[in-house]
């Protein structure tokens, strides 16, 4: 069976892109004790989504609940939710989190999964998996880093890395962000340049060597030619709304400078994906410079009139606090959207 297209994201009341999760109600009629499921499809904003903020979410899921029984017709609301479950895909298949909530036993639960997505078909389960997932009774930052390999928002791991070295700036710094990203800070360019001559990790040094990795430095990193957007200035997520102002003294002084190595596979590989599983047609052309995804075309032959350069695509990631995949993911949604007139 071909795998079915599902959106991660929506345009939300001002433009801004809102992230899909998932959620699942357990209910029981207070008066027949009749019981009901109830499935939520929701979406928050993406840009500022954290682990936090998905907590909030899940424990004030329960807050949906409503409808009449259809045992006996009395009006069901929030206190007959029994449990809860909340599930949410990163958008650049890096993994599945579910929050589990039982009301009754006043228990909260997580459920980490690496594959690759989010099923929004399957059923619903109240249980964390234990022969599948890693279970948590809390769930921090280290531990998701552990398990998926990247954090839950990668804007908050730049801040980190760049207000630690402004505290201890010896040596520079150094961090895979995620997979098929790594930033490397210094206090000039001609600095970050060395550091990562010297950084000792195989997997950035055969990237690297292969030339897959563009070097953005992330304080220019303005995504000016990307297609989906006449005003990248403008564009939701964009640095200047994210980056601390004590770092942007510091990059304005010119006394900080970040550079983000960044995979073009990552990001080819998943905008080929999601335009694959949307049933639209493209022809990739790749230069000497660059990487285009031109000619995307829907089943009744409406075409996106604009070519897709990959290098902006990852100046998204870079300026937005994106994994490449996320960036690409966006991106790709944003032409279904578009052509599919939902957008």
């Amino acid at each position: 069976m071909a795998e079915p297209f599902v959106f991660h994201f929506q345009r939300g009341p001002g433009g801004e892109p809102e992230v899909m999760y998932m959620v699942d109600l357990d209910c029981a009629c207070q008066v027949c004790g009749h019981v009901q499921y109830q499935r939520f499809y929701h979406s928050t904003p993406f840009h500022t989504l954290s682990l936090d903020v998905l907590d909030e979410l899940a424990e004030r899921a329960h807050l949906k609940a409503g409808y009449d029984c259809e045992n006996c017709g009395t009006e069901v609301g929030p206190d007959a939710a029994r449990r809860v479950a909340l599930t949410y895909g990163f958008a650049d298949d890096a993994g599945v989190i579910r929050v589990f909530i039982d009301r009754l036993e006043e228990t909260l639960r997580y459920d980490l999964q690496v594959r690759r997505r989010l099923d929004p078909q399957a059923m619903p389960v109240w249980q964390p998996d234990h022969e599948k997932a890693a279970v948590y009774d809390e769930l921090d930052e280290d531990e998701l880093e552990e398990v998926f390999g990247r954090p839950f928002n990668i804007k908050w791991a730049w801040i980190d890395l760049l207000e630690d070295y402004l505290e201890d700036p010896d040596g520079g710094a150094y961090s895979r962000l995620s997979p098929g990203l790594w930033a490397v800070v210094e206090h000039d360019e001609e600095s970050a340049d060395q550091l990562a001559e010297e950084v000792d990790e195989d997997e950035f040094y055969d990237a690297l060597d292969s030339g897959d990795l563009a070097v953005i430095p992330l304080h220019d990193s303005l995504p000016v030619a990307l297609a989906t957007h006449d005003h990248p200035e403008r564009i939701s997520g964009r640095l200047e709304s994210w980056l601390t102002s004590a770092l942007a003294r510091s990059f304005k002084k010119e006394v900080l400078w970040a550079d983000a190595y960044i995979s073009r596979k990552k990001a080819i590989e998943t905008m080929e994906r999601t335009l694959t599983t949307a049933r639209l047609t493209y022809t990739l052309h790749e230069t000497e410079a660059d990487v285009f995804f031109s000619e995307i075309t829907t089943p009744t032959g409406a075409v996106y009139g604009r070519g897709v350069a990959v290098s902006a695509v990852l100046r998204r990631a870079v300026h937005t606090g994106l994994t490449p995949g996320e960036a690409a993911r966006l991106t790709a949604e944003e032409i279904v959207g578009i052509l599919l007139q939902l957008w």
